[in-house]
């Protein structure tokens, strides 16, 4: 086929960070096939490490990668620093750290990593309800080792501690090998994988919701009986209560009205006092008011024939009489009311003591009191019809725990089912992935027998305890999957299940360290090809020494181990496709590489993108 000039130009413009200024034809061609695969293949849209940069980490001094979507692939020889990236990244998402691994002659290391998450995802969640929101859907992850011991970790560039930063970290990524059995010990896991393969999802939604009223009704019985001794003494305590507000009987403003009347009857006689002196100025007296006020009036009248100006004068003189003589009137009427009695006063400081007594007990105010008198009577009326309730809620108990029933054991059957299933499509990985002696068991708990309200055996997830069981070799005893001795044999065993049980969790990355141990030809090809398939749905970083899986990367990292002025130091390149072929190269033939090898490494690029486009 004829190179299109164009066409690779464009291509060499979209490969940020790699320097394709030289190539030969032969790799360019393969460079647009990888174009047009890498542009077309369906990827889901990923949440995913974008950037990790570390400082002064063992060999490492100062390095930052950019990572892709898909399958990102690291090679180097022997002892140049790659596992030192996955370490660093299992810092980054929650791993002890020890001051050996400080870069020597160094204060401290520092981490960095940015994840891309989804914001209603669990990572997401969980900042949230931290207070820690993502900012354009990225979490910043920064961790200091000090030699001195002054430790700080980073989220969102807030302090955080150790266990927050794993609470995240185990929803981030899952490393696989050396050792590391993050997600196969956590049984919930095995259960989830399983309903992953089975797609069980809507089944597992009913068992889900029904538990949620299951667990409800229960937590209103357990509610309604408690122990008849303390119900007996909370209906004696509310009775008391109840008998003791009816008895004073207040009423709604009562002590703020009967504080106003304390203060009027307290200061009875200067009130009264002043009630007559002012009926007496405005009246009574001969000099009053009114008597000066109608003597005006009547020369005003006298002025008004001789000059028409004074009459509005007079007509507002008048609406003042008519004003003062309204005031005088309610100054002589509020005297004579008034009742000045002591008796009255002691009255009303009576009924002030029992409210008082009251509003300190029960409320700041009588209508306080009075609306804990209804809650009183409301709680009463419920411990009093205890009998009534408790049974209707031991017959709705006993429904919802049959129709919970139902719904698990349907979901139990199918998983069952799907488990065989399961046996059987896993043994066909194990073969391609040279574990062939290797066999998987799906155990499932027995259904407890309980005499709690709800059996211990019922779950939010149904009544299954579900655990993955290996034999490393056929006719050995099955052991739980978390005890597999071979970090190879773990990353392979983790390919198999990941392979077989998808789900839509696209939000994490995979990291597999050690996968190719003791494998080689057909063998790595199949491993290769699994790692691709998992990329589809969630970004992968691998570690390999074997070409035939180095094949398969949508990113290829190159790690080194050089003497920078006078110190080894660890360093990463992202390699173009002239630079894969030369890595490809020495994978297959070490230092010496003739063209023969070179054409091999083309062949496993051509035929890799050509495995794909079948898959």
């Amino acid at each position: 086929m004829k190179t299109d000039e164009a066409e690779i130009g464009k291509y060499k413009g979209l490969q940020s960070g790699a320097d394709t200024s030289s190539f030969d034809p032969v790799i360019a061609k393969t460079s647009y096939v990888r174009l047009k695969f890498w542009f077309n293949i369906h990827h889901k849209d990923q949440k995913m490490l974008r950037i990790i940069r570390i400082r002064n980490l063992a060999l490492i001094r100062d390095l930052e990668m950019e990572f892709a979507t898909g399958l990102n692939l690291l090679t180097g020889e022997t002892g140049s620093g790659k596992s030192i990236l996955v370490d660093a990244l299992g810092l980054l998402l929650g791993a002890r750290s020890s001051q050996d691994m400080i870069r020597s002659d160094c204060d401290s290391a520092v981490l960095e990593g940015v994840f891309e998450i989804d914001p209603n995802g669990a990572v997401g969640k969980i900042l949230a309800e931290s207070g820690l929101e993502e900012e354009d859907h990225s979490l910043l992850i920064r961790r200091e080792i000090s030699s001195a011991g002054r430790n700080r970790i980073f989220v969102n560039n807030h302090i955080s501690t150790l266990s927050f930063l794993k609470s995240i970290g185990d929803k981030l990524a899952d490393i696989h090998g050396q050792q590391d059995q993050r997600s196969l010990l956590d049984l919930s896991t095995h259960r989830e994988w399983l309903d992953n393969f089975g797609d069980n999802r809507l089944l597992l939604e009913q068992v889900q919701e029904s538990y949620r009223k299951l667990r409800e009704t229960a937590r209103q019985l357990e509610s309604l009986e408690t122990n008849e001794q303390e119900r007996l003494r909370r209906i004696d305590m509310l009775q008391y209560q109840i008998d003791e507000i009816r008895q004073i009987d207040p009423k709604p403003d009562e002590k703020e009205e009967l504080e106003d009347e304390r203060h009027l009857l307290t200061h009875r006689e200067k009130i009264l006092s002043l009630a007559t002196e002012a009926y007496g100025m405005l009246y009574e007296s001969e000099s009053s008011i009114l008597l000066q006020s109608a003597r005006l009036a009547k020369i005003l009248e006298e002025l008004e024939p001789f000059d028409k100006s004074w009459a509005p004068h007079r007509e507002a003189l008048q609406d003042c009489c008519y004003k003062l003589e309204d005031i005088s009137y309610s100054v002589r009427d509020y005297a004579s009311r008034c009742d000045f009695s002591p008796e009255r006063l002691e009255q009303v400081h009576q009924r002030l003591y029992d409210l008082e007594k009251l509003t300190k007990k029960y409320g700041s105010s009588c209508r306080n009191v009075l609306e804990f008198l209804a809650k009183c009577m409301q709680e009463l009326d419920q411990l009093r019809s205890y009998a009534e309730n408790s049974e209707r809620l031991s017959q709705q108990l006993q429904q919802e725990s049959g129709a919970y029933l139902k719904f698990a054991e349907t979901l139990s059957q199918k998983r069952r089912r799907d488990a065989a299933r399961l046996e059987r499509e896993i043994e066909k990985e194990f073969n391609a992935l040279a574990m062939e002696r290797m066999q998987l068991r799906v155990q499932f708990g027995p259904l407890e027998k309980s005499t709690e309200r709800i059996p211990s055996s019922y779950g939010l997830h149904g009544i299954d305890h579900v655990e993955f069981l290996i034999a490393p070799n056929k006719g050995e005893e099955i052991r739980p999957l978390a005890k597999i001795a071979s970090g190879g044999e773990l990353s392979r065993l983790m390919l198999s299940i990941r392979s077989l049980c998808r789900n839509d969790e696209s939000d994490k990355t995979f990291v597999f360290d050690e996968v190719d141990a003791g494998i080689g030809g057909r063998v790595a090809e199949a491993v290769g090809r699994r790692l691709r398939d998992i990329s589809k749905d969630n970004q992968v970083l691998c570690v390999t020494h074997l070409p035939q899986i180095a094949a398969f990367a949508r990113s290829h990292f190159s790690v080194q181990k050089e003497i920078r002025g006078g110190r080894t130091e660890t360093s990463v390149k992202r390699l173009n496709e002239s630079e894969r072929v030369q890595e490809l190269s020495r994978m297959l033939g070490g230092e010496n590489i003739t063209q023969t090898v070179r054409n091999h490494a083309l062949e496993m690029l051509e035929y890799s993108m050509g495995s794909r486009k079948k898959a």
